[in-house]
């Protein structure tokens, strides 16, 4: 299996020329380079985590160009459906669900979003980005009103003897029994200013076998910002040593 990433939390998986996509989405930020629209609507089937406006605001556009069709929340579903995409294009998943799709199996489990510590918060208002990219704030106001988060959906993907868990926020359902035994954790590291301690507790849960890290990118400032990975992955091999970590360029394509 190989996966792509084109920023932000989108990511593709690929076997044997058949690919699947999540969250596809294109950064605010102009110093960050952009997925090709086409190459995006190429994919025939698109699943999406969550309703925030950096994992669907973009899916729209995408499915208008020929992607879909879009396997979402019903909250996402809604959003969708009042931002002009055609309720054939839609279909609306839950936790417990199993979705085949070519060489994939695509099972659907409750998910949780990371929830933002009062550090990063105050990091983020009170910081000179604001004043500099303050052209963005009220689109991203906007944004964030227009696109709520609604339920958040986790992955397992398999295909070819592979099995990829897909995150699109930093945390897990205390209640839901999520797989063992899994090849890829796609975890994006992205929404707080303890990562480095907030993390492992996934983790030491999961126990994959390598993580491809995601959403560490500064793609919609201030609002967002660019994380360092490097002491994550450092910390991954002094306490997880059997687990490798992957930190993909963007556009890479990496196997697995």
């Amino acid at each position: 299996m190989k996966a792509k990433w084109y920023g932000t939390a989108t990511i593709a998986f690929s076997v044997k020329g058949k690919s699947i996509l999540f969250d596809p989405y294109f950064p605010m930020n102009p110093d960050l380079p952009k997925p090709n629209l086409l190459e995006l609507a190429a994919y025939v089937d698109i699943f999406i985590t969550h309703g925030h406006f950096d994992h669907l605001i973009d899916v729209p556009k995408v499915v208008a160009a020929g992607g879909g069709p879009v396997f979402c929340s019903e909250t996402a579903a809604e959003t969708l459906l009042r931002e002009g995409v055609k309720e054939k294009d839609i279909r609306v998943i839950k936790p417990g669900d199993e979705v085949e799709r070519g060489p994939f199996k695509v099972t659907v489990f409750k998910g949780k979003h990371i929830r933002f510590d009062l550090k990063l918060i105050l990091q983020t208002l009170f910081n000179r980005r604001v004043a500099l990219y303050r052209h963005n704030l009220k689109s991203l106001l906007k944004a964030s009103l227009r696109y709520p988060k609604g339920e958040v959906l986790v992955f397992l993907i398999e295909a070819e003897g592979k099995r990829v868990l897909q995150l699109g926020s930093l945390s897990l359902d205390e209640q839901e029994r999520y797989p063992e035994k899994f090849d890829l954790l796609a975890l994006p590291y992205q929404g707080r200013s303890d990562l480095l301690s907030y993390s492992p507790q996934y983790i030491s849960r999961l126990r994959p076998k390598a993580i491809y890290l995601h959403h560490f990118d500064d793609s919609f400032p201030p609002v967002s910002s660019p994380v360092d990975v490097e002491p994550f992955i450092s910390e991954m091999a002094r306490d997880f040593p059997g687990t490798k970590v992957i930190h993909p360029e963007v556009f890479e394509t990496v196997s697995f």
